[in-house]
């Protein structure tokens, strides 16, 4: 939830930019499509309880929010789709004083894939090094459905946050980039259970330049 608060906050801190050069704001900057892959124990192993992974394919569109010399902000419409796996592995995640623990044991110790469709929006921070390249941070959140019940998170509408950074690099009307990003999936405890889910991982992009 903590990720949705920022988002929001740096939507109000930056409404009343202004763009100081060229580029229209909200004019479309790029287009294009990323792939990926996190898991939940991709670098350090963060919980014992569970394992969770995804591979990752993004239709990704950046637009021009607030520029000043080399900081450069932009709105970020991210619709995606996450292919996962999970498994809880914790056989007393689910305490032996549930009513129903066997078959609900029996239910989530079993790998499973999941399907997760998102519509992710947010901001960039984009930090000019050269005519070519740049880094950046991203931040963004939005709706999801997941479609597969665990013991983690209720089937059904959530919300997925994400923060990543990474390098850019432009060649012509093409560029590419490479970032880190950690992401959490959970429901605001709109269903039980909402015990979330956490991964970490890496995403490669290739996009069209359109400014």
């Amino acid at each position: 939830m903590k990720l949705k608060f920022i988002y929001i906050f740096c939507l109000l801190f930056f409404v009343n930019g202004y763009s100081q050069d060229s580029i229209p704001k909200y004019k479309w900057l790029r287009t294009g499509f990323i792939v990926g892959y996190a898991s939940q124990n991709t670098f350090i192993r963060q919980e014992a309880d569970y394992t969770y992974e995804s591979k990752i394919v993004k239709f990704s569109n950046h637009f021009n929010f607030y520029r000043k010399n080399k900081n450069h902000f932009e709105i970020l419409i991210e619709p995606s789709y996450y292919k996962s796996k999970h498994q809880m592995i914790n056989y007393w995640f689910i305490p032996h004083t549930v009513e129903n623990g066997d078959e609900l044991r029996e239910k989530y110790m079993k790998l499973k894939s999941i399907n997760e469709y998102v519509l992710n929006i947010g901001i960039v921070y984009r930090r000019i090094l050269s005519k070519n390249s740049s880094v950046f941070a991203v931040l963004n959140t939005g709706p999801m459905y997941i479609d597969t019940d665990t013991e983690r998170l209720k089937k059904g509408f959530a919300f997925s946050d994400v923060f990543a950074i990474g390098y850019n690099y432009k060649y012509k009307k093409i560029s590419f980039d490479v970032k880190s990003m950690f992401r959490h999936a959970s429901n605001a405890n709109i269903k039980m259970p909402n015990f979330g889910l956490n991964s970490v991982g890496f995403e490669f992009g290739t996009y069209l330049e359109l400014k």
